[in-house]
């Protein structure tokens, strides 16, 4: 004859269940302190890189990685040396 397991008085039936929410929400919470910290460090987040207008295109000027980048086509880009850099920083549209 199979006889009901007993309960465990001490924990109610859900214990594991809850447990599992808490350590749900606990992740999420650490989550979110590790996105404020990055956001307060790179202050105000992700910003547009600036526009140039070159043979009758719009480019962003991507310094960083030393390259024009087609607005419209990103995979359209021009390799950019020291001199050229400079030049596209001063007619930034």
């Amino acid at each position: 004859m199979n006889l009901p397991r007993k309960q465990n008085l001490d924990k109610p039936a859900h214990s594991k269940e809850a447990q599992e929410v808490s350590n749900m929400l606990d992740k999420r919470h650490k989550m979110l302190n590790c996105i404020d910290k990055v956001r307060r460090q790179c202050g105000d987040g992700v910003k547009m890189l600036p526009v140039v207008r070159y043979e009758r295109k719009l480019w962003f000027l991507d310094e960083r990685l030393r390259q024009l980048r087609n607005v419209r086509n990103p995979h359209d880009f021009i390799n950019l040396n020291d001199f050229e850099i400079e030049y596209f920083l001063k007619e930034v549209v």
